[in-house]
Order: C-alpha cells, then structure tokens, then sequence
C-alpha cells in the first residue's frame, strides 16, 4: 500500500534500471525504500535474485560481497565461484583500496561477459550495512556496469559525497507531506479514519509511511472513528524501533533517561527535567546534537514524535508512574500546566478534566497546538460530558480554528455537542458552520432549518449568534441577499445581544453596505479604530474587505496592520489577511507586489491548513495567468472548479471566468475571452456591483474586438446603470473607456486622450496601460500608425514598471494596420489536413464536442487529432495552442 505513495520515485527507479542496469533508493528507514525493490521484484519478467545483507555483513573485509557472490552463483556458478576470485577475497585485508579496485574491476569483467538468456535483476537491501571493502567494489561495479545482463537495485540511508556508493545513479526518498500521507491513511482504513486522527497519526510517523501502517493498526476501531479519546501517544508497530534505532545510536546512560522523561509529556520545561544534576546540561546537548530534541517557546519537546512515540512504548507501567511523580513535583508551584498534567497520571480528582481543558486552551492560545490537543485528550479520556466541560471544549475549538486546525476544532465541538444543553449546542452549531465555511466554504443549504422556535424562546441571544454566523458565511461568498435576511432575522432579537454579537451584527451591515458601493460607515469605523479599543479579529476582517471593495485601499491595509498587530491571532487569521492584501495589490494593479506575496502563500497552498482554499487557489490562478503561464495554471483551474462545484459556490466560478476571460482577450484571443466572461455574465447574473468581480469591461472589450458591437453597446449601458447604483473609480474609468470603444476612430481618439489626460496618481497604473493600448487601437484604425506605436511603447513602459513583464512581452511592437491574410508556415504543414481543420476550428472558440458535430467525427477522434496536434507544435494544452496561434503570424487564425 505505500507504494502507492511512491509511483514517481518507482518509475525513476526503472528508468534508472534501463538505462545504467543499476540504481539505488537512499534515505532512512521507513521512507518506503523496502517497498520500493519489492515491487520491482514483483514486476521483474526475468530471474530475481535477493541478496540477504545483515549487520554481520560488515564484520570482516569482503563478508559482504562474498554474500553477493553467493547469491549470484544461482545464476551462473561459474562466475563466481572460481577459485582464484575467492581466494582474493580471502587474502586481501580490505585496507588497501586498489586491491578492491582491481578486484571491482575483475566483477565487472566478470558481468560483463555473462551470457544470459534473460536479464537477471539483483536485489540488494541496506548495501551500506555492509563492510567498507564490499561497499567499495559494490559502488564501483555499479557505477560502471551499464549494458549488462544484471541489473542491480539496491538500498541505502542517505547519500553523501563522502559515501562509498556516491556516484551510483540514485532516487532520494524524502520525508511525505501531509497530504498523500492523508490519502494513505485513508486508503488503509478503507476510509473509516476520522480526519484529525490521521492527522495525528502521520504527525506521529514524522513521514515514514512505512510506519503508518502499524500505527492504525493498533488504534481500536472508536479511537479511529473518532469516538474515543486517542491515547497519545500512539502505540507504534513492531518495525518503528528499527526505524528510529539510527537515529539515536551512541547514546549515554543519563542522556537515554532525559529522553525517557521527555517521553511522558507533550512538553517539558528543561529546569525540571535537568533537575540538580551536574550532567543534565550535558545530556540536554548531547539529544539536541542528535536533533532528538528542541526548544518550543519556553519549553523543550521531543523532536520527533516516532522517538517519544517508541520510547514511551518501551518504557513499563512503573517507570512511567515514578517519571511522572518525578515531573510533578519538580514542575509544582513553577510550571502549573505541567504539574497537573503529571499529577493526572496518579492523583486525578474529578475537576482534573475541568482544569486540563483550560490549560489545554492557554497553550492553544500560546501556539502550543499539539500540546493543546494531547491536555484535551487526556481531560476527555478522564471526565464524562458536562456542560463545564462542553464550554471549555467549545472555547478550545474555537482557538483552533484561529489556528488553522480546523479537523480538531470540529471534533470538539462534537463532544461538546453530546450533553444535550441547548446555549452549548447551539454555539456549536455556529462554530460547525463557521469552522466547515473556512474550510470548505460550504453553508448551510436552508436558512430556516438551524433553529426551532423552542430554541428562539429558550436561547434568544445563541440563536442570533448562530444567525449572524451563517450571514457572514453568505457574504463572505457574496451572496448579499440571503446575508441581508438572516442579518435582519438576528437584529430582531437584538435585545438579547451581547457585544460580541452586537459588534458582529454592525461590521457585517458595513461589509453588505460596501458591497453595494456605499463606503460611509466603513470610513467612519476606521477613523474610531483607535476609540474603539480591540476589535475581534473577525470585524477587523470585515472591514478590511469592505474598505478594499470599495477601493480605499489604503486604509484597508492599515486595518489589516491592527489585525496583525492583534497578538496570538493564529494562522487563520494570517492566511486571510495575506490573502487580502494579494488581493488589494492585484486591484490596484501593483503586479509585481501581487505575485510576490501570493508566492509567499505556496507553502499554505500546497501544506495541510485547509483554510480558504477558494482564495488561494483563485489567488494561484490569478498570479500564474498574470505571468502568462496559462498550462501551469490548468491544475489550479481543474482544483477550483472542483471547489467550487462542492460548495455550490457560482462566485468563485464567475471569478474564475472572468480571469480565464480576462487572460485569453490579453493575448489576443477575444472570440475564446467572450466564451469565459459570458460564462462569468451567467454565474454573476446577481452581482450588481461592477467594482467586486469587474469582467463587464473585459467583455465589452472582446464583443467590439469580434465584431459584436450591438451587444457590446447594449452591455455598455448595463454598465451605466451598475455605475450610478454603484460608483468607483475604477468602475468611471472603465465604463469611459467602453465607450470609446464604440466610438467612431477620429472622435474616440480624441475622447479617450481626454481620459487618459484625467488619471490621477492614485488612480492604477495597470488601468491607464490597458487604456493606452485601446488609444493605440484607435490610432491605428484611424491611421496614425506612428502615433499608435508611441502609445503601445508607453504601455509596455507602464506594464514593467508595475511588474507584469506578460503583459510587456505580448503587447504589439508595432499595431498593424490590417491583419494580414495569413501564410501557412512549414510548422503548420507537418500537420494533417484534417489536424489543421481542427486547428482552425479550435481557434474559432469551438469546444472539442462542437467541432466533432461539425466535421461529422466522433469526440474521441477529435480528442486524438488535438493531442496529435500538441505533440508536432509542442504545447501542452489546449491554452497554450491558442495562445501559440495568437503569437504565430503565419499561423493561421479562424
């Protein structure tokens, strides 16, 4: 099974075999090495021979390779089994590495010259187990023995320059991310393991996926499930000693019981852990040269799960109890966290749950998450369900979801859930909704079915939280009107607020009041920050969004910066704002910075915190188009649609169009740009606000560049009546130069100078390059071509100082005046007559299943053609041979 997790490095590994009949997998144990020669094993169509390396293989010279040879003779016995070849393995000492040369060289002589009627592959597992002498003739015989009829796959911890088998051609296996170890998790449990339970079990195999595997099986079926609390940590397999045994090899007596100590707890203050000893300031060092173990705020940890997780299992019931005595009185009066943790394990009372759960938070609080989470384990695991508990249990989710640790926040918010009291389970309810919107930014598909009227008569004030909740989660995803219907239903048991609610109510109106345009409130909220005193984070958010929706970009980063200047916020909080501030930089067309702080996003986009995958994913989009890298873009396209879809969320689809639209009119491509921003016109059909997806201009754009300008004159006053209801600058700017495109050429030339004489400094520099490129258009059907190229050079100008070197490099050198009829180049002749009507009918904006009805084809032929097509033009999609098209002037366009 965790092979599965290995295709690429096993398809390198055969390419290897292939082409230099040898290769190794470096890396530690339990990274899936073992798999990976079992599986070649498994697949091998000729003989397999598996040479058994032990750790008596390095006690002497050449005992290692006499192992090899011997294997070997189920081969071809005569080989290797000559007397004389034995008797120099025998006689040299293995000091003199010449003499291992030579006798290197005499093995590949050897291989070379066997006549074999089938390859033979050689397995050889741990290879630098073995003695230094076997190692060098291994390393020199498989760096030279390309072409021969064996092939050898061997195994071996990590390579370095110095290592005796550097040089052999090698796959190095890395540590696996959260995700594909997710993935196979699942897969082994047949999908039955609860979401934060894998998550703990892939922290606790540190990346071996070859430990995972005896990790769930030893967790009970309630445990997997998520019923029970976990036992942390985790009981590990019978291989996990193995594969932690070189990770600690030398270590001293005092040092090995520091680590046991360190084993019983998720954290320990390193005062009472060293104790009075001379020698614990020593043994401390001597684990942290290891990398065994760290410091974490004013604590120190094990390093490595595995470790605590294997040393812990090692240790009996009577040497944890006396280590936890030990720790709690040393931790007394001084590390009150700790004290109680210890004290639990041999003198729990009944508030111990009640008193690890709020040292369970206060750690959470601290950004000791994995700690926060073991206390809350253990206090489970203690006490039964009581509203006490449910409280505190609600409070711990709610600080993991402001840590990004959205599966644990909902698994909390379940056990609260279970006492039946109707405050605690509505708040849970409110924190599922909000903790499954950032995750998934999914809401609720009825309004009206999240509360009875028994709860509104018993729990006024819980149920115009939950309310306001859902509210925000509808217009966080733009969906204004049922937003403005629940925030109305809240406000009418607006007697029973409490400030929190009565804040979330007012910055919920300002965010609904800016996306229709009207900044008042929102102003006047920044300006009284500093009167207000602390704001939760999530009205600080609020606002933000609001102030750059209605493009005071300014002040929408200074209350990013209270946000951020908030303490303790949690990475949530960090991913949006910096999600926000992408996407203040992208409005106000500041390019560069745009894809500069979006790449500082990658490691949360490609990491285990799930929060906001819609932005970031859309934000990924926007920055690879932005760079002009459209087939880099198609998986981060495929993810978002299938986002979206899940969530049912039109939005963030209409915003997709709509760069995807924006991107194709960019280079040149109007007819494909009107298929995605009609798209977007559909999805958005509610979005009254040109300043919050801004595709009308683009589309108005692309109708007048593919001659349709009755529709894009009838799109032209839309866009007025969405100005006045709601005005921006961008919007003015915009919807002017719409109309220029509809103007005569003498008569827009000189309405669209007047424009571009009005821009103010604040105004986008992005905006006026693209409005450059529209005069240079007007110039040029005008017939002022050198007029025209001044305005193109201006705007490529303009393009690089605001760091989109994309734009730069497609903008036209020099505007023609009439587009050519087009030559067929020698690139277009290597295609088949019916492989070019196919490239012109894709290049007319014809999906593939259009062009089939039209050519009387089936879909798969046309599918067939097109990759045929990719292959002689070499692109890689569908976007990039469009795009080529633009860019060729001899290929022809429909």
């Amino acid at each position: 099974m965790t092979i599965q997790i290995r295709r690429s490095e096993l398809e390198q590994m055969r390419i290897l075999l292939a082409r230099h009949s040898a290769a190794a997998v470096s890396g530690p144990p339990g990274l899936g090495g073992e798999e990976m020669l079992a599986a070649l094993e498994d697949e091998a169509d000729g003989p397999v021979i598996r040479v058994p390396i032990g750790q008596a293989e390095n006690a002497r010279p050449y005992a290692g390779l006499e192992i090899i040879f011997s294997a070997l003779r189920a081969v071809e016995p005569t080989s290797f089994g000559g007397v004389l070849l034995d008797n120099r393995l025998q006689q040299n000492s293995g000091e003199d590495t010449a003499a291992a040369l030579n006798i290197a060289d005499e093995v590949t002589r050897r291989i070379g010259s066997l006549d074999l009627a089938h390859a033979a592959l050689v397995i050889v597992p741990d290879a630098d187990a073995m003695d230094r002498s076997s190692q060098v003739v291994l390393g020199h015989l498989l760096r030279r023995i390309a072409g021969s009829p064996l092939r050898f796959a061997v195994s071996t911890g990590e390579l370095i320059p110095s290592s005796l088998l550097a040089g052999v051609p090698s796959v190095e296996l890395k540590r696996v991310g959260h995700r594909p170890m997710a993935g196979l998790a699942d897969r082994l449990t047949g999908g039955r393991i609860a979401p934060e339970v894998a998550a703990t079990a892939i922290r606790t195999v540190s990346g071996r996926p070859a430990a995972l595997e005896g990790v769930l099986d030893r967790l009970p079926m309630n445990q997997l499930e998520g019923v029970q609390a976990l036992d942390l940590p985790m009981r590990v397999g019978p291989n996990a000693e193995d594969l932690v045994r070189t990770d600690l090899v030398g270590l001293t007596e005092g040092a090995e019981g520091l680590l046991n100590l360190m084993a019983l707890a998720p954290l320990s203050p390193r005062p009472a852990l060293l104790g009075d000893s001379p020698d614990g300031m020593e043994w401390f060092a001597e684990l942290a040269s290891l990398g065994a173990v760290e410091r974490d705020g004013a604590y120190s940890r094990c390093s490595r799960e595995l470790v605590r997780a294997v040393r812990h299992g090692q240790m009996n019931a009577e040497t944890r109890l006396s280590g936890h005595l030990l720790l709690a009185r040393r931790c007394e009066g001084l590390y009150p966290e700790l004290h109680n943790w210890h004290r639990s394990f041999f003198a729990a009372a009944d508030d111990t749950p009640l008193i690890l759960l709020d040292d369970a938070c206060r750690l959470v609080r601290e950004g000791l998450v994995w700690a926060g989470v073991e206390f809350a384990e253990r206090a489970i695991a203690l006490g039964p369900d009581t509203e006490d508990s449910a409280a505190l249990l609600i409070d711990l989710a709610e600080r993991l979801i402001d840590r990004g640790q959205i599966d644990f926040a909902l698994r909390y918010v379940d056990h609260s859930a279970r006492t039946g009291s109707f405050r605690v389970g509505l708040r849970a309810r409110a924190l599922r909704i909000w903790a499954e919107y950032l995750s998934h930014q999914s809401v609720p598909l009825r309004l009206r079915n999240q509360w009875s009227s028994r709860e509104v008569a018993e729990a006024p004030l819980e149920v115009a939280h939950l309310q306001l909740v859902i509210g925000l989660c509808h217009a966080l995803r733009r969906e204004a009107v049922e937003a403005q219907e629940l925030l109305e239903s809240a406000r009418s048991l607006g007697a029973h607020f409490d400030k929190q609610s009565r804040e979330l109510s007012r910055f919920l109106e300002i965010l609904l009041d800016c996306g229709r345009g009207v900044d008042g409130r929102a102003l006047e909220a920044f300006r009284n920050l500093d009167a207000t005193g602390k704001l939760d984070h999530i009205n600080l958010l609020l606002l933000s969004l609001g102030l750059m929706m209605t493009e005071n970009y300014d002040a929408a980063s200074a209350t990013l910066d209270c946000l951020e200047d908030g303490g303790s916020r949690g990475e949530a909080w960090d991913i949006q704002s910096q999600c926000i501030r992408a996407e203040i930089a992208a409005r106000c067309g500041d390019i560069g910075r745009a894809v500069a702080l979006i790449d500082g996003l990658a490691s949360v986009i490609d990491g285990e915190l799930t929060v906001r995958r819609d932005r970031l994913l859309l934000l990924r989009c926007w920055s690879l188009l932005a760079q002009g890298r459209a087939s880099d873009a198609e998986d981060a396209e495929s993810e978002l649609i299938a986002h979206a879809m899940a969530s049912a969320n039109r939005s963030l689809l209409a915003e997709l169009n709509a760069l995807q639209g924006n991107y194709l009119l960019r280079v040149g491509l109007p007819a494909e740009a009107v298929r995605h921003l009609h798209r977007c016109e559909e999805l958005a059909s509610n979005e009254l606000n040109p300043n919050i997806i801004r595709y009308e201009p683009d589309l108005i754009e692309a109708l007048v560049a593919t001659g349709r300008r009755e529709h894009a004159g009838m799109l032209v006053q839309v866009l007025h009546r969405k100005v006045d209801r709601a005005p921006s600058r961008w919007a003015e700017l915009a919807l002017e130069r719409s109309r220029f495109l509809l103007l005569p050429s003498t008569a827009g030339v000189g309405a669209i100078g007047r424009l571009l004489g009005s821009w103010r400094p604040e105004d986008s520099q992005f905006e006026k390059g693209v409005t450059l490129l529209v005069a240079a258009r007007k110039l040029t059907e005008s017939g002022a071509a050198e007029a025209a190229a001044e305005r193109v050079r201006l705007a490529t100008a303009i393009f690089r100082e605001v760091g989109s070197e994309h734009l730069a490099s497609v903008a036209p050198v020099e505007p023609a005046d009439e587009p050519a009829q087009p030559q067929r180049s020698s690139l277009l002749d290597a295609l088949t007559p019916d492989e070019r009507e196919v490239v012109g009918l894709v290049s007319e904006g014809m999906k593939n299943r259009e062009i089939a009805s039209r050519i009387f084809v089936s879909l798969r032929t046309v599918e067939l053609r097109l990759t045929s097509v990719y292959r002689k033009l070499e692109v890689g999609s569908r976007t990039e041979l469009i795009a080529r098209l633009a860019r060729e002037p001899a290929l022809p366009v429909g």
